[in-house]
C-alpha cells in the first residue's frame, strides 16, 4: 500500500489525528537535487518531499510554465517531528517575550493558531509544500491565482481555505498545498470539501 493513503483514502493529519513521534514517510527525495531548478527554486538546501508528490509538483509547474507562469519557490516541505517541535517552541517563546503577563498555556494556545503542534503538521507527511514567490507576499500573485485554479488537476488540494477554518482548525494558508492524488483532489474541488469533510471527520 502507498504510505500516503490510509486504505484507499488520503492520510489525515491534524490535531485530532496526529502522527507518532517516530513517523517518517517512505521514498523521500532531496528536492534541491530532484527538481529542475529552471522550474522551481528550493529555498532551503536539503528540503525533502515524497517522490510521488514531487513528481506531481513538477508536472504541475511544467504546465504553469506552458501558461507563462514561472518564478515558483518551495519554502517548506517535509519536516520531522523534532523540526516541528522546534518551530512550535520558538513561536511559544515569541508570544512569551511579547506578552510577559500571559500564562504558558495562553502562549501555547496562541501559537497553535498558526503553527501546528508537533505530530499535527501535514509537513510530517512529506506530501505538503509551501509554495511561494521569492521576495514577495504570495497572496494575489499570478502564481497564487494559477495554483488555486489548477493544482487540483495534479492531485493537490489547497488544504487550509478561508471558508473552512472552523473545520480545519487553522487559519487559511493560500501557499500550502497537499498532495492527495487523483481523483480525490478533483472530487474535493467539485464538491467544495476540505479533507476533514471528505473523509467524514468534520
Amino acid at each position: 500500500a502507498v504510505q500516503w493513503l490510509a486504505g484507499s483514502q488520503p492520510l489525515l493529519v491534524n490535531r485530532q489525528h496526529p502522527v507518532a513521534s517516530d513517523f517518517a514517510p517512505a521514498d523521500l527525495v532531496n528536492l534541491s537535487e530532484y527538481c529542475d531548478s529552471s522550474l522551481v527554486k528550493i529555498k532551503y538546501d536539503g528540503t525533502q518531499g515524497v517522490r510521488e508528490a514531487a513528481d506531481a509538483l513538477l508536472r504541475m509547474l511544467e504546465a504553469a510554465k506552458t501558461d507563462g507562469i514561472t518564478n515558483w519557490q518551495v519554502s517548506a516541505a517535509y519536516r520531522s517531528y523534532a523540526d516541528q517541535q522546534r518551530i512550535f517552541d520558538n513561536k511559544v517563546k515569541s508570544f512569551q517575550n511579547n506578552n510577559p503577563d500571559w500564562s504558558l498555556s495562553r502562549c501555547r494556545s496562541a501559537a497553535s493558531v498558526t503553527v501546528a503542534d508537533p505530530g499535527a503538521s501535514e509537513h510530517h507527511t512529506g506530501l505538503a509544500f509551501d509554495i511561494t514567490v521569492a521576495g514577495t507576499i504570495f497572496k494575489g500573485t499570478e502564481q497564487q491565482i494559477w495554483l488555486h485554479k489548477h493544482c487540483w488537476d495534479y492531485g493537490f488540494i489547497i488544504r487550509y481555505q478561508e471558508d473552512k477554518e472552523d473545520i480545519t482548525g487553522f487559519l487559511a494558508e493560500c501557499w500550502h498545498i497537499r498532495y492527495v492524488g487523483l481523483p480525490h483532489s478533483t472530487e474535493m474541488r467539485d464538491r467544495n470539501l476540505c479533507l476533514e469533510e471528505y473523509l467524514g471527520e468534520a
